[in-house]
């Protein structure tokens, strides 16, 4: 079996880009979401991007450094970056290192 991850990235439309992921997000798969998230935060017209995770069936530790280092950039250019759609077995990897309410804008709102 072949890893994959599919990887549709839409141009920033009211300085909101969507980065629609499928498939397992693993060190095979990894970089090239890293990639489209770094490519999306340095465009001069993403104020947000926002990552649809409907169709993603699996997460390990490199996905999660992968995020957490797109956040840390996305905030170090005063960019939004959310995650919406999560499944559930991705959604509890995301609790279980409390990086849920972070990467969901939960954890803003409640402030």
């Amino acid at each position: 079996m072949v890893a994959a991850v599919e990887i549709r990235s839409r141009a920033p439309a009211d300085g909101v880009t969507s980065i629609a992921v499928a498939g397992d997000i693993d060190m095979a798969t990894v970089d090239e979401l890293s990639d489209a998230m770094h490519t999306a935060l340095r465009h001069e017209d993403a104020a947000h991007v926002v990552l649809d995770f409907a169709e993603v069936t699996f997460c390990d530790s490199s996905g999660l450094a992968a995020l957490d280092a797109a956040y840390a950039e996305a905030s170090r250019r005063d960019r939004a970056l959310t995650l919406i759609n999560i499944p559930p077995q991705v959604r509890r990897v995301l609790e279980i290192v409390d990086m849920l309410d972070t990467l969901t804008g939960r954890d803003i709102a409640d402030r």
